[in-house]
């Protein structure tokens, strides 16, 4: 049996320590252990060899000439063993599974959701300048969430997600805030907090598309670039907010009052990817926990 089957790689580590140290306590302290477990563990080391390491003094603690010839030796394995480890982690982490997926809806909650099941993280990407078919051909996502209002050919494979409509979010001391429900119409002299105006999102086009029908523009007093960051401008009084129900139930804060909007718009969520794409066995994971998941009602 070879001596690395009786001393530890961490026995070495201490080894050093105390060779540059050359006192056990101040080792001992640096190790966050004991004197005495330090010194179990040198004579263990010492008795694989059958010869001491260390002269030892009461002030002190150094090598002897074993001591001399064995330190280059426990250095070049302590080294090895490290730079082992930091390959292995490295690839690792080159091994780790990653899906992108594109959406015109939040989803961060199923992401932590899907990750926690599987271990597989989704990289979320929710830049609306692309044209559906750009991402979904792989070249940026395979996968996306989308909403169908007729753009959708069928080359695409359609997976019903979510049914979501929309809510009046409003500062808790509104005079709105105690009403269930409240209409467009209402919110005509009201100041909106929208998503930025370069962010041709669903809500974007479905806010601006009922205010129109109901005769008036929206007055916006503030844009934001997340859902979270709509409602905290809500909550310190920069005016109100039409978001989806369901997308925001989870952020919703203390100081903040929600209302449903009547005659809301039902946005319909597919995930979608193209029928010659081939799925991989992660992103079919994916499609088969985003069926389970799926609320459509």
């Amino acid at each position: 049996m070879g001596w690395w089957k009786q001393v530890e790689i961490s026995h070495l580590e201490e080894f050093l320590v105390i060779v540059e140290e050359k006192k056990l306590g101040e080792a001992a302290e640096k190790l966050y252990t004991t004197s005495s477990t330090l010194s179990k563990h040198i004579h263990a080391i010492e008795k694989e060899y059958g010869v001491p390491l260390f002269d030892r003094s009461k002030r002190s603690i150094v090598l002897n000439e074993y001591g001399q010839i064995f330190l280059p030796f426990a250095q070049s394995i302590v080294n090895a063993h490290h730079e082992a480890e930091k390959k292995i982690k490295k690839k690792k982490a080159s091994h780790k599974k990653n899906i992108s997926v594109y959406a015109e809806y939040r989803i961060f909650e199923l992401a932590v959701k899907f990750r926690q099941k599987t271990h597989i993280n989704l990289i979320i990407d929710e830049n609306s300048d692309y044209n559906y078919k750009e991402f979904l051909k792989g070249g940026k996502c395979a996968l996306g969430f989308l909403t169908d209002s007729g753009q959708l050919s069928d080359e695409v494979v359609r997976i019903p997600y979510i049914k979501d409509t929309l809510m009046l979010v409003c500062p808790a001391d509104h005079p709105l805030a105690k009403k269930r429900s409240v209409s467009i119409e209402e919110l005509e002299e009201e100041e909106f907090v929208m998503f930025q105006e370069d962010n041709d999102t669903p809500i974007n086009r479905e806010i601006y598309r009922m205010c129109a029908k109901a005769g008036y523009t929206p007055q916006i007093s503030f844009t934001g670039v997340t859902g979270s960051n709509i409602v905290e401008s809500v909550r310190r009084g920069m005016g109100i907010a039409l978001l989806w129900t369901k997308a925001t139930e989870h952020i919703m804060v203390e100081g903040i009052a929600t209302a449903a909007l009547e005659n809301s718009p039902e946005l319909e969520i597919y995930l979608c990817y193209f029928k010659n794409h081939t799925l991989s066995p992660e992103e079919q994971a994916f499609v088969e926990f985003v069926k389970e998941e799926a609320v459509w009602e």
